[in-house]
């Protein structure tokens, strides 16, 4: 029979073995361990014993995936509900990353916009319309809409 300490040295093995791939926020660890069947109890206290070495870091988790989202062309209130809702990370985390990262969201709007629609002007309310629902998926406020469809507008 394997002990606890057998079962702690395989998870922590496995928690690095994740951390080597890509950064993870606490809660994603915590979930992946406890689903191939170690005890939440000796999951989490690993996953504290990562963060206190610095091997897991909600804050360079939440830099990471902020930058990454931001390269793919999401708005803000995407990237703030995926992180909160499905990589548990606080929100005033996620929030300081787009901060530091100082993205100009009407500018990316604007791209996002240019990239799928081109610079022709909606032909009519419900194109708007569509146009508007498309960038609203994509994460952006109503303010970045307006803006990015009023731009091309007037041409």
């Amino acid at each position: 029979m394997k002990s606890s300490h057998d079962d702690e040295q395989v998870l922590r093995e496995k928690c690095f073995k994740l951390l080597t791939k890509r950064e993870h926020s606490r809660f994603e660890l915590i979930y992946k361990l406890s689903q191939r069947g170690f005890e939440r109890p000796l999951v989490e206290q690993v996953v504290d014993r990562m963060q206190e070495e610095g091997w897991q870091s909600d804050e360079r988790f939440a830099q990471s995936f902020a930058r990454e989202k931001v390269m793919q062309r999401q708005g803000r209130t995407k990237i703030v509900a995926q992180a909160t809702q499905q990589r548990g990370v606080d929100k005033a985390l996620i929030e300081q990353a787009l901060q530091q990262l100082e993205v100009d969201w009407f500018e990316l709007c604007q791209q996002v916009y240019l990239s799928k629609f081109g610079s022709t002007q909606p032909s009519d309310r419900k194109d708007w319309a569509k146009r508007a629902r498309f960038l609203m998926q994509r994460g952006f406020s109503q303010e970045h809409i307006k803006f990015a469809i009023q731009a091309h507008d007037d041409d």
